[in-house]
């Protein structure tokens, strides 16, 4: 199957927006679910799904990486790239610019077995994305020039790929897996297909694949489907029906030996990939396999978090998937670690997988997955889009939309001794394939003879090992606060049964001393790792067993808790919650293990030239303010923190009256209020606390510039202004200058993508702050464009101050940040963080229902004059990152 982890196998495969995978729904499934053909071949599936008032609609075409002739490897890709470049009746971008006027979200993905259309809007709109889809699949016109600007984006695309070494390794151990199959091929293909595929070969290619019988619509959201029905036939049944394709792939003959594939890259850390050959979607063992897969690497309490970096502290992260497809797919162990570690870890990480065989999960070990897997699919209906995007994936791989039924069924009845069978049958040491990416000139740390051997080995020492443990209305608001100052938000939603769960303080890099830059995030990352009364894996346990989500966060401004819980777990997990904030121990051994991992997150941070481009633009942009520093802290300052450090942080900051907890879901305000205050009306104020005050940011002067340089192809550039903060009335319009911008519709887009190919990405944003946030253009192009790149860049941002934006701009902006606003305030999560962060950061949390009314009373005028005022092109900040 595709388990709750493969929205990160798709990143590395899937070239444009990923999809968010969920888990399993429960097995009334079917009945929800309305499946129907139209007469020219189209299946279509309608899902109900009410909890929002948006439709995510998305079109399945059967056509993938796997369809194409070698010769034009990528060629879906392009094509996917192509078809909102222009339809017999829209111009390029027109698409884009239609949706995003709506409000809507339009995109597409390309894989190895389909190729996937969507756009997420409101309900409201369903005819129009229906008619734009529509439109999409039975008339696109394959311009030429436009196909030339595309393969360039494309190229740019493929080198920004091979800066990356999470993609690298990926993609390199999946050539050594696949030497026959087309999943051995990137999906993205390469430089000389792509610039050798012309528009003849797009046109008989669309031709061949693109039309009914070789589709899925889907419709899942807030729909009607009696009266979507002739909606779907008015634009669909116009596609003409034709024969379909036959599907004749190669299979991968049996693996016999180890592979290996050894690379060297500009990176900071070493990057571990092992693949195991593995069943298709179609294949009985697939359940076990999943589960297997989740006991070994989904969590703070599987095998290879807590043997490989819990305990023995060898890598900075370790996981493990399970990649299912159409055809045979394959166990995928992902690690980073520093070079000198790699053959430790790779020895460790092979022990675990090898023990699965002989060491079969104890009960709670798999009953504690099981739950997992069955709870996945309660938080994915809280977002259309994942629920439509699973579904689709059942339908068009097995041809059964409501298989998701079935599957939990059948997870519900896998035993011990079945995930341990399947261990022996795909975990053995000579279907297992392994590539590496080491910094330059560090590979010798494991040579492929090493590897072998060390393959052995642990396949030995596994067999010598013992195996060990691992209220009211809907919708309804009500604020209360309490005798010692903290403010209570509930918001009663009684659609699903999750409960969310948000405690904030300000504090963040506002509260941190510059020596101290780190303090805030590793007291977070410390709250979850022991408390008086419980161990970290005590407390992991617990989070698990309930499928909860329970975690710290640190930023900009605040820190804080969140967690999520099932309804019929809520007391459960709210007494871990309240447990974890009151007293947390900030244990010696905990801290030293969240310390070096902080240590690899700075050092991985480095090799994201787009973080990297925006890190040196704060620090140049800001001065001595605390926005000038990282969130994840100094190297320097993490070093030599100590946990009195954090005690002291939290201590001083953690005061009632620097509080707000947000409540969101299935429970009564009064129940809610009354758990708070039960377990945090006691809590003592400090009588020397001092709230964190106003603090200036450097006034705008001249240009400053930041400047690194990297081994690297590509150039990254931010070009940023002084913007507003979150209680500015003018935060609105600041943002709609910035989505009038960006998007696929926005002329940044349009003009330097588009028309010049000067970028593979390029926006314009607002960011709003405690204290005055940024505005801010980003661009990624390859390091022979920058100069001209970033010229054009700062003609677009003179014509804006000088012009200001359109009529046309405008309106499509704000029915976009409206659109979004919407999409993105789905789950109880997102509402119970928007009312914490509102009422925390002296907004209110009633802004978190006013948004759109506010987006809508902006005017032209006023978005307009506050481009005239923010933007210049001999006062900014610019901040590039470049290759040597």
């Amino acid at each position: 199957m595709f388990r709750r982890a493969f929205p990160m196998v798709l990143a590395c495969f899937i070239l444009s927006a990923a999809v968010a995978a969920g888990a399993t729904p429960a097995p009334e499934e079917a009945q929800l679910i309305e499946k129907y053909k139209l007469r020219n071949g189209l299946t279509v599936v309608i899902r109900q799904n009410h909890s929002s008032p948006v439709v995510a609609v998305q079109v399945w075409v059967k056509a993938g990486s796997t369809t194409e002739p070698e010769k034009r490897a990528g060629m879906s890709h392009i094509l996917e790239h192509m078809a909102f470049k222009g339809t017999k009746k829209r111009g390029p971008g027109q698409l884009a610019r239609e949706v995003e006027a709506l409000g809507g979200e339009i995109n597409a993905y390309t894989s190895f077995d389909q190729t996937v259309y969507h756009i997420t809007i409101s309900g409201r709109y369903l005819e129009n994305a229906l008619e734009i889809l529509s439109d999409t699949m039975g008339n696109s016109v394959f311009d030429a020039g436009e196909l030339a600007r595309e393969k360039e984006v494309i190229q740019e695309e493929l080198r920004m790929n091979e800066d990356d070494p999470t993609r690298v390794v990926w993609k390199a151990m999946f050539r050594e897996a696949y030497r026959v199959h087309p999943y051995g091929r990137p999906v993205i293909g390469y430089a000389d297909t792509i610039r050798k595929t012309e528009r003849k070969d797009l046109v008989s290619y669309f031709a061949k694949y693109y039309h009914p019988g070789n589709m899925v619509l889907l419709v899942v959201g807030d729909v009607d489907p009696k009266k979507a029905r002739p909606l779907i036939e008015k634009t669909f049944l116009p596609l003409k029906a034709r024969s379909l394709p036959k599907r004749n792939l190669p299979a991968e003959p049996p693996q016999k030996e180890i592979r290996v594939k050894i690379q060297e890259r500009d990176a900071k850390r070493a990057y571990l990939e092992l693949g195991f050959p593995g069943p298709s979607m179609r294949s009985k063992d697939v359940f076990a396999f999943d589960l297997l897969s989740s006991i070994l690497g989904n969590g703070e309490t599987s095998r290879l978090y807590r043997e490989v970096k819990d305990r023995r502290g060898l890598v900075d992260t370790v996981n493990a998937n399970s990649y299912t497809p159409r055809d045979p797919g394959v166990l995928m162990v992902g690690a980073r670690c520093s070079a000198d570690k790699s053959g430790e870890a790779l020895r460790e990480i092979l022990v675990q997988l090898f023990r699965m065989a002989s060491a079969p999960p104890e009960g709670s070990e798999l009953a504690r997955v099981k739950t997992q897997t069955e709870s996945g699919f309660l938080y994915s209906l809280e977002s259309q889009s994942s629920l439509a995007s699973h579904i689709g994936s059942f339908e068009v791989l097995l041809g059964d939309a409501a298989f998701e039924g079935k599957y939990l069924k059948a997870i519900r009845a896998v035993t011990a001794e079945d995930v341990a069978a399947v261990a022996r049958k795909y975990l053995k040491p000579e279907r297992l394939n392994v590539s590496l990416v080491f910094p330059k000139g560090e590979s010798g740390f494991l040579t492929e003879d090493a590897i072998r051997k060390i393959a052995g080995e642990a396949w030995r020492e596994a067999e010598a090992r013992t195996a060990g443990k691992a209220s009211g209305e809907e919708g309804a608001v009500k604020k209360v606060v309490l005798e010692n100052g903290i403010r209570v938000i509930v918001r009663e939603s009684r659609l699903v049964p999750v409960v969310a769960v948000e405690a904030g303080f300000l504090g963040g890099l506002l509260a941190e001393p510059p020596e101290k830059n780190g303090v805030s995030m590793l007291t977070a990352e410390m709250i979850t790792k022991g408390t008086s009364k419980r161990s970290a894996d005590e407390i992991s346990e617990a989070i698990e067993d309930m499928a909860a989500d329970l975690s710290g966060f640190s930023g900009r401004n605040s820190f804080g808790l969140q967690g999520k819980f099932l309804r019929k777990d809520f007391d459960r997990g709210f007494r871990l919650f309240a447990e974890s904030l009151l007293s947390p121990a900030f244990p010696g051994e905990e801290f030293e293990k969240k310390r070096v991992e902080l240590l690899g997150r700075l050092k991985q941070q480095k090799d994201n030239l787009a973080q990297s481009a925006f890190l040196l633009f704060l620090s140049t942009h800001y001065g001595d303010h605390p926005y000038s520093r990282n969130s994840l802290g100094k190297e320097e300052a993490v070093r030599a923190m100590s946990t009195d450090d954090l005690k002291a942080f939290f201590r001083r900051w953690a005061d009632p009256r620097n509080m707000v907890i947000a409540v969101s879901g299935d429970i009564g305000a009064e129940e809610a209020v009354a758990a708070v205050r039960n377990a945090f009306g006691s809590m003592p104020r400090r009588n020397d606390f001092v709230p964190i005050g106003p603090m200036a940011v450097p006034p705008e002067s001249g240009i400053r510039r930041g400047e690194e340089r990297r081994e690297k192809q590509q150039a990254h550039f931010v070009i940023g202004y002084t913007g507003a903060k979150f209680t500015d009335p003018d935060k609105y319009a600041m943002d709609m200058l910035g989505s009038a911008l960006a998007g696929q519709g926005g002329r940044l887009f349009t003009n330097l993508r588009d028309k010049k190919s000067l970028a593979y990405s390029v926006t314009s944003f607002s960011s709003e702050q405690v204290d005055p946030g940024f505005f801010a253009f980003y661009m990624a192009t390859s390091a022979d464009k920058l100069d001209g790149a970033f010229a054009d860049t700062l003609k677009e941002i003179e014509a804006v101050r000088t012009g200001g934006i359109t009529r046309e701009e405008f309106e499509r902006a704000k029915k976009w940040m409206i659109g979004t606003y919407e999409i993105g305030l789905q789950s109880n999560s997102s509402h119970a963080e928007k009312m914490m962060y509102n009422e925390l950061y002296g907004v209110g949390y009633e802004e978190t229902f006013k948004v759109p009314a506010k987006i809508e009373a902006v005017t032209l005028e006023e978005v307009n004059r506050i481009a005239a005022r923010i933007l210049s092109t001999e006062r900014y900040t610019v901040s590039v990152i470049r290759g040597k």
